[in-house]
């Protein structure tokens, strides 16, 4: 895990993005999320190794139309694979959420526009 200093931090209105080490064939870096916000519907060209680092996130995966809802507590790890399956990161809880993200493919592209 690569630590959260070496990190690019990226505000959001939702809490903040960090990136770290990107490149084609792996990127790395973390998700925090304020209580009661979530990111929007996304879907990623990468098979997605997130790890709950600090409080408790979820993840709405939708394989088919209704989604699933995942919680993450802290430490647990969870794959959202295949790529390109569509999600949502979402906090509804009380404390601020972190989560550690690990993909495996290329997003650089990605990477580039949230720069």
């Amino acid at each position: 895990m690569q630590p959260i200093e070496e990190c690019q931090k990226i505000e959001l209105s939702q809490g903040a993005i960090y990136l770290g080490n990107s490149d084609e064939k792996r990127s790395v870096g973390y998700l925090e999320l304020n209580p009661h916000t979530s990111l929007t519907l996304h879907n990623r060209p990468a098979i997605e190794k997130l790890t709950q680092v600090k409080s408790k996130g979820q993840i709405v995966l939708y394989k088919n139309t209704q989604g699933e809802v995942i919680t993450l507590e802290e430490e647990q790890s969870f794959e959202i694979k295949p790529a390109g399956t569509w999600h949502i990161h979402t906090n509804p809880f009380e404390t601020v959420s972190l989560t550690y993200w690990d993909f495996e493919g290329d997003i650089t592209e990605i990477i580039e526009n949230i720069r």
